[in-house]
């Protein structure tokens, strides 16, 4: 077995990826130590929500961009998945996407999430989201994934999809009846030629 010795600058520099596996590593390693699970699943029952509940949270919030940009955040792929059908999103990776300035407000943000959902559903203890204390967000996986299909959704709806070359640009072309300009001078003239020209 070969151990390697990584500086915490040299961690801070490896990729979100890398960053995610050594965190996941570690606290496997330390939980292990305790003789408890990697992640306790939260005290509230969280709300596993559909497509419908996400299209009417979506309709509560769509005019607070911080908070809908959280709401998707919720769609990512996890740092931490559990055996209870939980997903574990770090709350700095979520500020950092949605370029908000730190956790705090992506707490904010996600209180404004779970109010729209107990609008929606009418129940005023339902959760959409949990907080387990380490750093990270706990969401259904269900949720999650209704959520990707509310996004997908919207992708389709606005024909997002790549075009040829030839409608990226309309005016390569140039407008239609328009005339070439004529300068006088030969194609592929050097710079500084059009001056003795012009002398002339």
């Amino acid at each position: 077995m070969i151990g390697i010795t990584l500086s915490p600058e040299q961690i801070g520099q490896a990729p979100p990826e890398v960053r995610r596996w050594l965190e996941q590593q570690i606290v496997g390693v330390l939980n292990a130590s305790r003789g408890r699970p990697a992640m306790q699943p939260p005290e509230r029952h969280l709300i596993g929500c559909d497509l419908a509940t996400a299209r009417g949270i979506l309709s509560l919030i769509n005019d607070i961009l911080p908070v809908m940009n959280v709401f998707f955040e919720l769609a990512r792929e996890p740092a931490v998945a559990t055996a209870q059908g939980l997903r574990a999103l770090r709350l700095d990776d979520m500020a950092r996407h949605a370029r908000l300035q730190g956790p705090e407000q992506v707490m904010a943000c996600l209180r404004a999430v779970d109010e729209a959902l107990q609008r929606v559903s009418g129940a005023p203890d339902a959760l959409l989201t949990a907080l387990d204390g380490a750093g990270h967000c706990l969401v259904a996986d269900t949720t999650a994934r209704s959520i990707l299909a509310l996004w997908q959704e919207i992708v389709a709806a606005r024909d997002l999809a790549p075009r040829p070359a030839a409608d990226a640009a309309p005016y390569a072309g140039g407008m239609a009846g328009q005339q070439a300009y004529d300068s006088g001078m030969p194609a592929g003239a050097p710079p500084g030629a059009m001056d003795g020209h012009a002398a002339a």
